[in-house]
This record gives C-alpha cells, sequence and structure tokens, in this order.
C-alpha cells in the first residue's frame, strides 16, 4: 500500500512538473511592427513592368512562440498611408493615388483572418486587405523565422485592381494601359512588446 501511495504521488508530481514546463515553454506574446518593413506592389503595363514600394507601416500581433519558432499568430493588423507608396517618379505616383482614390481612403489596411502553420517555417495567412474602401479577402504564401526577440515574415500574395472595383489606370491618353494583375510581397520584422504564459 505504501509503495502504491509513493509511485501515485511521483506520477502526480511528475504531471505537475510537465504543466510547468508546458507552460513556460509556450509563451502568447505581444508584437509590434518593427524598423522599416518593405512592402511592395508589382505589376505590368503595355509599355514596361513597374513597382512601387513603401517603406513606412503600423501594425501589432498576437503570437505563440515555442522556444523560436512560430507556432501560431491569434490576431494581426498592418496599416499604411495610401501615398506613403512610392515609384519613384511623380507622374505615375499621381496616377496611382488617383486610381486608389487616396485623398479620400488615405489608408491601407490589412487585418488577418487565419494562420496556418506549416513545415518548414512555412505558414498560410489568410485577411482582409482594405484598398479604396473596399474590402477582400487575401491569402499570404508566408516565410518566417525568429532571433533575438524578432519575428521575421516575408510573403506574396496575387490580386487584382478589378476585385478592390480600381479600374487599371491608363496614360497617354489611353496608349499606355497598366496589366489587371498585381504582386503583393513584403518583409517585416515584429518585435515582442509583452509576454504572458499560455494557460
Amino acid at each position: 500500500m505504501r509503495t502504491f501511495n509513493t509511485i501515485k504521488l511521483l506520477s502526480m508530481f511528475g504531471l505537475l512538473l510537465g504543466l510547468s514546463f508546458g507552460n513556460t515553454l509556450l509563451a502568447q506574446d505581444q508584437y509590434k511592427l518593427a524598423g522599416k518593413p518593405e512592402l511592395k506592389v508589382k505589376g505590368t503595363s503595355t509599355l514596361h513592368d513597374w513597382e512601387m514600394t513603401s517603406a513606412q507601416a503600423q501594425g501589432k500581433a498576437e503570437m505563440i512562440l515555442e522556444g523560436n519558432t512560430l507556432k501560431n499568430v491569434k490576431s494581426a493588423s498592418v496599416t499604411l498611408k495610401t501615398q506613403s507608396i512610392k515609384s519613384g517618379t511623380d507622374k505615375m505616383d499621381a496616377l496611382a493615388y488617383e486610381s486608389l482614390k487616396a485623398n479620400k481612403y488615405t489608408d491601407i489596411v490589412f487585418t488577418m483572418t487565419s494562420f496556418r502553420a506549416l513545415d518548414n517555417n512555412r505558414a498560410l495567412v489568410v485577411g482582409n486587405l482594405t484598398i479604396a474602401g473596399a474590402t477582400k479577402p487575401v491569402t499570404f504564401n508566408v516565410e518566417t523565422s525568429t532571433k533575438a526577440g524578432v519575428v521575421q515574415m516575408a510573403g506574396e500574395a496575387n490580386i487584382k485592381f478589378t476585385d478592390f472595383g480600381i479600374k487599371p489606370p491608363t496614360a497617354l491618353l489611353g496608349t499606355v494601359k497598366t496589366g489587371n494583375e498585381l504582386k503583393l510581397s513584403f518583409k517585416a520584422g515584429f518585435q515582442q512588446t509583452s509576454s504572458y504564459s499560455k494557460n
């Protein structure tokens, strides 16, 4: 009987110890967008391919890490000013801002709705993207890494102007036409701001 009680106590102790380690290793953390993110939109035209870039954005996320491995993202959102996107050419910028109705819709916003971790530090991130006042679901293929408390993400998604009710821009009296398909890409780092153990 004494031996049975000893084994029972040891089993309970082991279970509690395991739960304690589990809570320590699995943390649900608050993060904010840090440094200068690289946000790009690429497209085509009848004249040449083009690219516009922004390095100005604000964002936050709630993530779950196990060691240095990103296990889940509970929530995330990123906002950038529409007129922060630059091509390097004033005329092209003006044409883009007119198409995006930048004076009326000053922000472009992405709000994550789901995160699915895949193998080899890859993930599928689905969310609602709002451009020019229209909101549509978008899926990003994302690669992640973690170093010194910073979660790095890089991803791509394909969209169309017409998805957001935008007519592809034209120039030179319609002789230069922009293609409807666009590729969005980003590289961004999220810095930890607070942490608490996940129960």
